[in-house]
């Protein structure tokens, strides 16, 4: 396999995950061409390589450098032999759907830098939540992020390596939101992004987990979106997309109340998912 082909897959991890057997095991089911990286602390290492053969384990950048900084470890470990990149969590799936973006995106004529698709929640024990609100234009990805409206997750995103190596570091001085700095500062540097509606990943809501800590993530999505798209939008344009986005993730919003109750995104995520009493 070309390496203009190979998938980087990367999985930070502090090796306590009950669930990281069935993403590791999720991710070895999609493709031949990918190259799955472990990034754990230094003394799980031997551990976690024994235990996943099929894999790459590598040393993260310790317990101050968080989640993103073992992402950072990553790349720098494996800074070639790859063409396209992604990274998901160890309680989180890469779906069969990815393969397939990844199979359309690349053999499409002068394709994006940047895919994404449609992403699932799940509870702790892998009950279907609902499926996440996407904006499936990403020309209105910017109105939507001035509301602080997410527009997308990063599960299941796919980079060109072209991308990433212009891009850089993740920024670690964000402890929650370091992909959302990530991804659109890509977007603000002028990288085409497609969306493809197919379910890519599965995000698991447990109790405890860093995005419980809704207050954070609010504080440096409005820092992130300040800095890279400084430049404020029309409040009609920001209403036409709100309104659309609303029009076209109805559905998702309905199989949320079905399953969580009246409870906005970031309700659900503090909560863990709990359903209707």
């Amino acid at each position: 396999m070309h390496d203009d082909f190979r998938i980087l897959v990367v999985t930070p991890t502090l090796g306590e995950s009950p669930h990281l057997d069935q993403t590791v095991e999720g991710v070895a089911a999609l493709s031949a061409s990918i190259l799955h990286v472990i990034s754990t602390p230094l003394e799980k290492v031997r551990v976690l390589q024994a235990r996943f053969p099929a894999t790459r384990v590598v040393a993260d950048a310790g317990k101050a450098e968080g989640l993103y900084g073992a992402l950072n470890a990553a790349l720098e470990a494996v800074p070639r032999g790859w063409g396209w990149f992604t990274y998901i969590n160890d309680d989180d799936l890469l779906l069969p759907g990815f393969a397939n973006l990844v199979s359309r995106h690349q053999h499409l004529p002068g394709p994006g830098r940047i895919a994404y698709g449609d992403v699932e929640v799940i509870r702790e024990d892998g009950r279907m939540v609902s499926r996440v609100t996407t904006e499936r234009n990403p020309v209105w990805i910017p109105a939507l992020l001035q509301q602080g409206i997410s527009p997308l997750m990063q599960q299941g995103m796919l980079f060109h390596r072209e991308t990433v190596m212009r891009l850089g570091r993740f920024d670690t001085r964000y402890r929650l939101c370091a992909d959302l700095d990530f991804w659109l500062r890509a977007y603000a540097g002028g990288d085409g992004f497609r969306y493809y509606p197919l379910p890519v990943a599965r995000f698991r809501i447990r109790e405890g987990q860093l995005s419980s800590n809704t207050a954070q993530t609010v504080r440096e999505q409005h820092e992130i979106v300040g800095r890279h798209l400084p430049v404020r939008i029309p409040a009609v344009v920001k209403l036409c997309a709100r309104l659309r986005y609303r029009a076209f993730n109805l559905r998702r919003y309905v199989e949320r109340m079905r399953s969580c109750g009246l409870r906005t995104s970031y309700q659900m995520l503090a909560s863990g998912a709990a359903p209707p009493k």
